[in-house]
């Protein structure tokens, strides 16, 4: 028998991620529940337990599965922020432009807007209104910085969607990472402004008017 080539070995090992990842789909598997052993996987799959190790050891790389020694593997929480942080990596070392960042959070945050409105989340609401009128009194560079991020943070959190939560959160959190940008007293008090002209638009269920808002104030975002 011919020795296995290593394209082929490697063709072979995207197989049985596959195969994996169907049997965790056809077999409704959770959060925390375990998958079969590796010998049982190289019995259902007819291969050699190395290459089933090798499937195991990709998964459990990219976050989609744990390793615990002496006990197997098991399925991990969603967790989205591994993914978008080699993506975003990826992105900004291909000549990313920080303009599209702003227009993809423009996006997403006004979709948040329309969902808001729509299921009148008064409650998350008047958490956003608490958390602008108590910021109002800041005095810090980084205390601006955290505030900024904390207000487009709660806004995305008032969406009640997990999914798209984790999904905006890390784009906004990404951006703010790597905006390197020391906000004046004043250019902040015109933020916190602007954050309060958003709640009260949202508040009073004016989905238009807080878009068009938003739009502006991502506008005058410095980059």
């Amino acid at each position: 028998m011919e020795p296995i080539q290593s394209s082929e070995r490697k063709s072979l090992k995207k197989m049985i991620i596959q195969e994996i990842k169907q049997y965790i789909i056809d077999h409704e598997l959770k959060a925390g529940d375990q998958l079969p052993t590796e010998r049982k996987f190289t019995e259902l799959f007819g291969v050699s337990r190395s290459v089933v190790r090798e499937a195991l050891s990709f998964l459990e790389n990219t976050e989609i599965i744990t390793v615990r020694q002496g006990h197997g593997a098991f399925l991990n929480e969603t967790n989205f922020e591994n993914l978008l942080d080699n993506f975003f990596f990826l992105w900004q070392i291909n000549s990313g432009k920080m303009k599209e960042i702003v227009g993809l959070r423009a996006l997403f945050e006004s979709s948040a807007i329309d969902e808001i409105v729509k299921a009148n989340r008064k409650e998350e609401l008047n958490r956003l209104k608490e958390l602008v009128d108590n910021s109002a009194g800041l005095t810090t560079p980084e205390e601006f910085r955290n505030a900024d991020l904390a207000f487009h943070q709660e806004l995305l959190k008032a969406t009640g969607n997990e999914l798209f939560i984790q999904m905006t959160n890390m784009i906004t959190s990404y951006f703010f990472q790597v905006q390197h940008v020391q906000l004046t007293h004043e250019e902040y008090q015109a933020i916190n402004k602007e954050h309060q002209e958003i709640v009260a638009a949202l508040l009073a269920g004016d989905a238009e008017r807080a878009k068009k808002l938003l739009t502006n104030h991502m506008k005058n975002t410095r980059a």
